[in-house]
């Protein structure tokens, strides 16, 4: 059985709770049909509700899409789960409990693959609603897709039992639930229809179930950080289903002590100063290029919660505001906001575009860099991605424009976290 952390609706909570900046999930663009619900009849236990049509029409999809896709994945034909689908109301502990789940408590705010019967079964009182209401449709479909995923894995002879290696399995599962995802941005899927910013929802379900601090990525229950799952997602997103059966389980260049305690903000704020003055001047040092790094300043230039004032070489920050992102993320949203203002900053001296998506692309990409030469903790690494998941501040350009999305600016972070600078021109 695959299933995901415990205590999810408190992570649910608590994740959107300490991201007011957070992207709400847009409408599909005019023009477009609006997601069509799929009766929920052939899934047991339904009780016919809004929940549960979401449910089947993402099932209903995700089945088609592998009857697409998986002869050319994996040389077979799709065929249905053999166990079938459950919907629980966890709210009432005295219904009958889905297959591999010995109470009806023991799915409260989780969902899951059963390998033992080739069933999914998900919690319609505690899970899916509260993912809908805080990250929209696509949270809801890229869980189902997930554990959907799982039973692609085993029909096609994968081991997502325990013993199995969870990490890699489950960065399977993962790019799986991205294939589908784009699918459905792209308008190749019946009922469903994700715009770009509904993307940023669906990456904010998988860090919610990222793993605790600590957690030994080979263990049975481990799903891994945050950075892993938005990564493997975001193969199969990119790249389609084809390599997600082998997945790259790309490691991240993280130091190898543990996880400390944040540091205070105004601690955390003049170490980002001085190393990332000092890693944006030896790249512009490299470029042969002169440079006079800005400053760091409390409200002496409007930011929101940080910005950069050009002319008066000043990076700015919103006391309340940073301190707020500071204490409800940690440290190292702190530095990385601050640090991709320095990538603004050096983006002219470096022969880059300063404004539109190509200067917002280029800076969190950077910022990746600036972040791998670090080596921040696996801890920080998550820090930093739900960052730029949750502030647009991440990616303004010289205007104080943003053209990108969250998914869009954990990408280009990527990029540069894995391969460099010289990847951000």
């Amino acid at each position: 059985m695959r299933i995901f952390p415990s205590a999810v609706l408190a992570l649910v909570l608590g994740v959107a709770g300490c991201s007011p900046t957070a992207p709400q999930p847009q409408p599909a663009p005019a023009g477009e049909p609006a997601n069509r619900a799929v009766d929920p009849g052939f899934v047991h236990g339904t009780d016919g509700g809004d929940t549960d049509r979401l449910a089947a029409t993402v099932l209903t999809d995700v089945r088609d899409f592998w009857t697409a896709n998986l002869p050319a994945v994996a040389g077979e034909e799709w065929r249905d789960l053999d166990g079938g689908y459950f919907s629980v109301d966890t709210s009432n502990g005295t219904g009958r409990p889905p297959p591999c789940s010995g109470t009806v408590a023991n799915l409260e705010g989780n969902a899951y693959y059963c390998a033992s019967v080739d069933a999914v079964a998900w919690d319609r009182a505690a899970l899916l609603p509260v993912l809908r209401e805080h990250y929209g449709d696509a949270a809801v479909a890229v869980v189902l897709a997930h554990e959907m995923g799982h039973a692609v894995q085993q029909h096609t002879g994968v081991d997502v039992g325990a013993g199995g290696d969870a990490a890699r399995t489950e960065a399977g599962a993962d790019c799986y639930a991205g294939a589908f995802l784009r699918a459905a941005a792209d308008g190749r899927t019946a009922h469903l229809r994700f715009s770009p910013q509904d993307l940023d929802g669906a990456l904010h379900a998988l860090i919610v179930f990222r793993d605790p601090i600590g957690t030994d990525a080979s263990a049975g229950d481990a799903h891994g950080t945050s950075f892993d799952r938005i990564s493997a997602f975001q193969d199969g997103y990119r790249d389609g289903p084809g390599g997600c059966a082998e997945p790259d389980v790309e490691r991240a260049p993280t130091g190898d002590g543990p996880d400390g305690p944040n540091a205070p903000l105004d601690a955390a704020l003049a170490r980002a100063e001085t190393t990332a003055r000092a890693f944006f001047g030896a790249r512009v040092a490299a470029a042969g290029r002169g440079w006079t790094p800005p400053a760091v300043r409390a409200g002496d230039c409007p930011g929101d919660p940080v910005g950069l004032c050009a002319d008066r070489g000043i990076v700015g920050y919103d006391p309340a505001r940073l301190d707020e992102l500071h204490r409800d993320i940690g440290d190292q949203a702190t530095a990385t906001l601050l640090a991709s203002r320095y990538a603004l900053a050096a983006l002219e001296p470096l022969g880059l575009p300063t404004t539109g998506p190509a200067a917002g692309t280029a800076i969190s990409c950077l910022t990746g860099a600036y972040t791998a030469a670090e080596r921040v903790s696996a801890g920080d690494l998550d820090e930093a991605v739900e960052s730029l998941l949750v502030s647009d501040a991440a990616s303004r350009d010289a205007g104080g424009g943003q053209e990108l999305t969250g998914a869009r600016r954990v990408e280009a972070f990527r990029d540069g976290l894995l391969h460099g600078p010289d990847r951000c021109g």
